[in-house]
């Protein structure tokens, strides 16, 4: 079945074009053929091909809403998932604002669909649908189905979703002709006021559920006139909080309601009833809805609160407070930390520095100096979360101090620079100098990196251990040469320290730059050795070629080290001659040299080749199972004849046998046959053998790869067909024969599975052309609804139904083809001859078809039974072509122009119109010679 030219589309959250709807597309298909074409293809996991179909979905209009409501099937009958995945498609692209022509279409579709659908669970589905897309016009539909038990729910919730549906609402409440629980639940996520006196009056004999939806609306809907109803029920339940008692909820949550709605006294003076609860939240809620109606003027409540025991009570005031705190608010609160608890005081101190209340700092300040450590702690905390100058100041004196390593941490965190305080605390005492060093390190200031330098010469080992630690994260690039004297005079404890340090003085340069600093160093030194590691770090050719000399001649194992850290795929090769020349570092080569291969750009087979040259070299079983790690990247096959041959030894089995489940799970080639099948139950013993749940759950999934696994006997024509001079297209391994699309019709285990959606990446050809012939082959539905077709004598890149001919791969059995035409059915020349309807097997049936074509003459054969045979220029009366020019030839059957109908000869084509079809055991016989 032919799909329509795709247009590019963007779906529901972008651009939207302008779409008209229309009995026909551009193709001059009607409804149920766009219907039944895109419900084949769903669904989709590509967005744009999705967007596509949904596009041409939408453009069906009322018509097609209702032809696909019409295949929703009771639950007992049959599933739904991928009709009700394309309606709701629909509807969310007719949402869409200026979608205003669609947007009726789709509501009218549904509405008629309702009324005809008889099945409660689905219509109850497409009330659903109708209200994402509902208009005022449309509230009589949700009160018409309120009266059903069934529906009732699904009609409420159209209803408060409808906009303007307020009088009806509580038109419906005055009645209260359905359960009043589905009507406060309505009340509720409409808020309607006028709704309070009924509600009100329902709750007195309400059950308790019913109760529950009552409370939960007066909540949103009520005034003050509910309060007496709701405070009896939360007292009555005791002011508990759970998912079986909400009354106290849903009175707290009319309290703010009050206020919004201007009735701030009431809720005030209920909230300060609720101050007195012995529960904590209830007093915090309490303390909220003051503060929420009071502003400032509710500060002595929130005094009274930090003296609260309970911290949550605390901590709840001073975020209730943050609503509208400021200086004076700051003010106020810090002015009563001498009066409160440690606890408290820690709490207030703590929030002053969330809310980084600089305003305030000498109260921090004083915290600091506390002798309370936990007060100090929070201080010192709050200190570098303001920040300010005074704070800096307080942080670098208690450096040197008990709560140093508090106030480091706090500086490393600190809101601002921290720079002049560090540079005051290197003229510290040792300790304070010592904490500045660090800090200088994490926090990379380099201008202090004269007085580093200096402190190397310090007296005070401490110090001086310190300054080394520190050198490498504050030099500059004027400090190269004068660390390159340092690290020649050096002793072997602070060499690394100033190697580092050298390696981020010329970091700033280019990799040449470097090498060329380094070298000039090295040309100079004593002891070039120093500089290796240096030069390493540049990763340039240069690097590898003079360090590579340097081991090579002098054998200097300092060059060595220095080679394995370069990051440079010219190390590879390096690495392997040393790994095949000396025994004695093979695995330490190899070791740098597998992962140097696996980060490369090379392609997976020449790493394929890498790889198992390192394997050839009989590298340690470390190496041995890091290999294999990186082999299971590669998940093709010689890749796995290669992993295959460490199952049979104990030490790299387990990774074998990782790596064989890793490829054959994950490969792009879809591998099979009995090789593969051998492995794989290798593998699956292996795991047997191997401790562990997981080692369980592998086996399950080698067993469920191995129950998809199939053989694939290579096809080879009967002796008969060999007389005939027939000529195998595919024999179940090679694709050798064909050109075209071959990432979407691919070899699986012997077949060719088609993947293509109708022209995306194009179709797969026979590279000869053939005139008269005759095609042999098999064919299998994998699923419902399978679209496809054999394009004859068609040139390439081409809609072969209408420039060559197509031949019908279509099981027109599946109820989405309800209301075919009779040229679309299986074995039809599409839109030219018809052909007689064939009853297929269940999915998985293989089938068996020959299409034999002469001059003008078609006969098609399925399963030994002719089910077309016809002349085409007949069909057409000798016009496959109107005869005025215009589209519409009322000689063809699909009355479309066919301009390729009488080619000569062409390309046999797979032309792919979605998933789900398989091919095999592909013959053909050549008339023309």
């Amino acid at each position: 079945m032919k799909t329509l030219k795709q247009i590019c589309l963007v779906w529901v959250f972008m651009l939207l074009l302008p779409i008209y709807i229309s009995a026909q597309d551009g193709r001059q298909r009607d409804y149920r053929t766009i219907v039944a074409d895109g419900l084949a293809q769903l669904p989709i996991s590509e967005t744009e091909k999705r967007n596509k179909v949904m596009l041409e979905l939408v453009n069906t209009g009322d018509k097609g809403m209702e032809m696909m409501a019409g295949m929703l099937l009771p639950a007992d009958k049959g599933r739904n998932a991928t009709v009700e995945y394309a309606i709701s498609g629909v509807v969310g692209y007719a949402t869409i604002a200026g979608n205003k022509e669609q947007r009726e279409a789709v509501r009218k579709g549904l509405i008629s669909s309702i009324d005809i659908c008889k099945d409660n669970a689905n219509r109850a589905f497409l009330l659903s649908q109708l209200q994402l897309c509902s208009t005022p016009d449309n509230i009589p539909v949700f009160i018409k189905y309120i009266a059903d038990s069934y529906l009732a729910d699904y009609a409420i919730r159209g209803l408060v979703a409808t906009p303007g549906s307020e009088a009806a609402l509580l038109e419906l409440i005055k009645k209260k002709e359905i359960s009043p629980k589905i009507l406060a639940h309505a009340a509720y996520e409409s808020k309607l006021k006028e709704a309070e006196p009924f509600l009100l009056e329902w709750s007195e004999a309400a059950n308790a559920d019913t109760r529950k939806a009552i409370f939960k609306a007066l909540s949103v809907c009520g005034s003050s006139a509910s309060l007496k109803t709701l405070s009896a029920a939360a007292k009555e339940e005791g002011y508990e909080w759970s998912k079986d008692k909400e009354a106290t909820a849903a009175y707290l949550n009319l309290l703010d309601n009050l206020i919004e709605n201007g009735e701030r006294e009431r809720a005030v003076k209920a909230g300060k009833k609720l101050l007195k609860n012995d529960k904590a939240y209830l007093r915090g809620a309490a303390l909220d809805i003051i503060l929420l109606a009071q502003g400032a003027e509710g500060m002595p409540y929130v005094r009274s609160a930090l003296r609260d025991r309970d911290i949550e009570v605390r901590n709840g005031a001073l975020h209730s407070v943050s609503a509208f705190a400021d200086d004076k608010v700051y003010a106020t609160i810090a002015g009563w930390i001498p009066s409160l608890s440690d606890e408290a005081r820690i709490d207030v101190i703590n929030w002053l520095g969330s809310r980084h209340a600089a305003s305030q700092v000498s109260a921090i300040i004083e915290a600091v100096r506390s002798g309370n450590d936990m007060v100090a702690a929070a201080g010192i905390a709050a200190a570098g979360r303001i920040g300010g100058q005074e704070a800096l100041n307080e942080l670098t004196a208690q450096l040197g101090g008990r709560h140093a390593e508090l106030a480091a941490k706090a500086m490393l965190t600190f809101n601002g620079d921290i720079k002049e305080g560090v540079k005051v605390a290197l003229n510290g005492n040792a300790d304070t100098r010592i904490q500045a060093l660090g800090l200088c390190s994490k926090r990379r200031i380099n201008e202090v990196s004269g007085q580093v330098f200096a402190m190397l010469q310090s007296e005070t080992p401490d110090i001086r251990e310190a300054a080394y630690k520190a050198l490498p994260n504050v030099v500059t690039s004027g400090d190269a040469d004068h660390l390159s004297d340092l690290l020649e005079k050096s002793d072997k404890r602070h060499i690394s320290h100033l190697q580092h340090a050298l390696k981020n003085a010329i970091n700033g340069q280019t990799p040449q730059e470097q090498c060329k600093i380094v070298e000039s160093y090295m040309a100079k030194s004593a002891s070039p050795a120093l500089y290796y590691p240096i030069l390493a770090q540049t990763n340039t050719d240069e690097a590898v070629k003079v360090l590579n000399k340097e081991f090579t001649v002098k054998g200097d194992n300092a060059a060595f080290q220095s080679l394995l850290t370069i990051n440079n795929p010219k190390m590879m090769d390096a690495l392997f001659r040393i790994a095949s020349q000396k025994p004695a570092l093979k695995d330490q080569a190899l070791e740098r040299y597998i992962p140097l291969v696996s980060k490369s750009s090379l392609q997976s087979g020449r790493k394929l080749q890498l790889y198992q040259q390192a394997l050839n070299l009989n590298p340690s079983v470390k190496v041995q199972k890091q290999t294999l790690k990186a082999l299971a990247g590669i998940r093709k096959y010689p890749s796995l004849m290669l992993v295959s041959k460490y199952l049979n030894r104990s030490e790299t089995a387990a990774e074998a046998a990782a790596a064989v489940k890793t490829i054959v799970a994950k490969s792009d080639e879809r591998l099979g046959g009995d090789s593969v099948k051998i492995i794989l139950e290798k593998t699956r013993e292996v795991y047997k053998t191997l401790p562990g749940a997981d080692a369980g759950y592998a086996v399950d999934e080698i067993t469920n790869l191995l129950s998809k696994l199939l053989s694939a006997p290579v096809f080879v024509l009967p002796e008969e067909e060999k007389k005939q001079g027939f000529e195998v297209l595919f024999d179940g391994t090679s694709l050798h024969k064909w050109t075209g699309n071959k990432n979407s019709y691919v070899i699986e285990n012997g077949n060719i599975y088609v993947s293509a959606g109708y022209g995306s990446g194009g179709n797969l050809y026979t590279q000869k052309e053939y005139s008269d012939f005759v095609l042999r082959f098999e064919f299998c539905f994998d699923r419902e609804g399978v679209n496809n077709g054999i394009g004859i004598r068609t040139p390439m890149g081409v809609d072969a139904a209408y420039h060559g001919m197509e031949i019908q791969i279509l099981d027109h059995d599946a109820p989405i083809y309800k209301g075919l035409h009779e040229y679309q059915q299986h074995g039809s020349v599409y839109g030219i001859i018809p052909a007689k309807r064939v009853k297929f097997g269940p999915n998985g049936t293989w089938n068996v078809e020959e299409i034999r074509a002469v001059g003008d003459h078609i006969t098609v054969t399925v399963n030994g039974e002719v089910i077309l045979d016809g002349n085409i220029r007949t069909a057409c009366k000798g016009h496959n072509v109107s005869k005025d020019g215009s589209r519409r030839n009322p000689y063809t059957v699909d009355h479309l122009n066919h301009p390729g109908l009488f080619n000569k000869k062409g390309h046999i084509g797979l032309c792919g119109h979605g998933a789900g079809i398989r091919f095999r055991n592909m013959r053909v016989l050549d008339l023309s010679k």
